[in-house]
């Protein structure tokens, strides 16, 4: 889906704070170690790729898109302890627990839940770390904007403007039941790490940006045409710019030590 807007992906779309990824390699133990092993599932064009890479991590980035892998390799051409694999997380054939820290940056959710935990827990080492992280917008600029966009979309994705700060925040917590289900990682509770951060877009850059969002990409090319015209009208109506109050929410656990059981498939 996203391949072919991957030079527009690879533009618009926002990386990620930077206390933020310190703080998943810390919950890792891998803050001062650049020598064992890190995995990101969907890597996209490398947005936090680079700046893993950039901390001299040993990266193997996953991504199924031809397109988007060949802007990642572009993107990481001058770190040497970074590589692509063009392959799906599903039929990626990690040596088992060998990973010390797994990664998926806005993109756990497009993995086959049949594999998710399973072929994570295989492919990290004892009490290595899965890091599912995302962006999320809570706040597009203030009501005036809101309201006009809310009348731009009539009932095209009304459930976006449905969902308060909380709930926006929150929507991708169904990760934390799924990995307390699986059985494959610590008791106890999930860590959760959440960042605020901002970012101005102005209107064109708004829309570039959404058009790389699987739900106005879905639209057929007559009702997303109409749709950014309006979209357009009333960013320019409001200053003509997007001042956009993102939170980096992330959920990490730690696998459970392997000794006296069998390897999981």
């Amino acid at each position: 889906m996203f391949g072919e807007v991957a030079q527009t992906y690879d533009l618009r779309r926002p990386s990620y704070p930077s206390h933020f990824i310190d703080s998943v390699l810390a919950f890792a133990g891998l803050e001062q170690d650049t020598t064992t092993p890190v995995a990101e599932v969907g890597a996209g064009t490398g947005k936090a790729s680079v700046a893993l890479a950039a901390r001299g991590i040993t990266l193997t980035c996953i991504e199924p898109s031809p397109p988007m892998a060949a802007i990642a390799r572009h993107n990481l051409a001058k770190f040497h302890n970074a590589e692509v694999e063009q392959v799906s997380f599903e039929d990626w054939q990690p040596t088992p627990h060998s990973y010390g820290l797994l990664l998926a940056a806005q993109s756990w959710h497009w993995v086959s839940p049949e594999v998710r935990c399973a072929k994570a827990h295989r492919a990290l080492r004892p009490h290595g770390t899965l890091a599912v992280f995302w962006n999320t917008m809570f706040d597009l600029g203030g009501a005036n904007l809101e309201r006009d966009l809310i009348i731009a979309y009539g009932d095209l994705m009304a459930e976006k403007w449905q969902l308060d700060q909380a709930e926006r925040i929150e929507a991708n917590s169904w990760v934390i039941a799924e990995i307390e289900a699986s059985g494959l990682f610590e008791p106890g509770p999930v860590m959760t790490l959440s960042e605020p951060w901002h970012c101005t877009y102005e209107t064109e850059s708004w829309l570039q940006l959404l058009s790389t969002h699987s739900d106005h990409r879905m639209l057929d090319e007559n009702t997303r045409a109409g749709l950014f015209d309006r979209i357009r009208t009333a960013v320019d109506t409001n200053g003509g710019h997007v001042e956009v109050d993102y939170v980096t929410v992330g959920y990490l656990a730690r696998t459970r030590d392997r000794l006296g059981q069998e390897d999981d498939a």
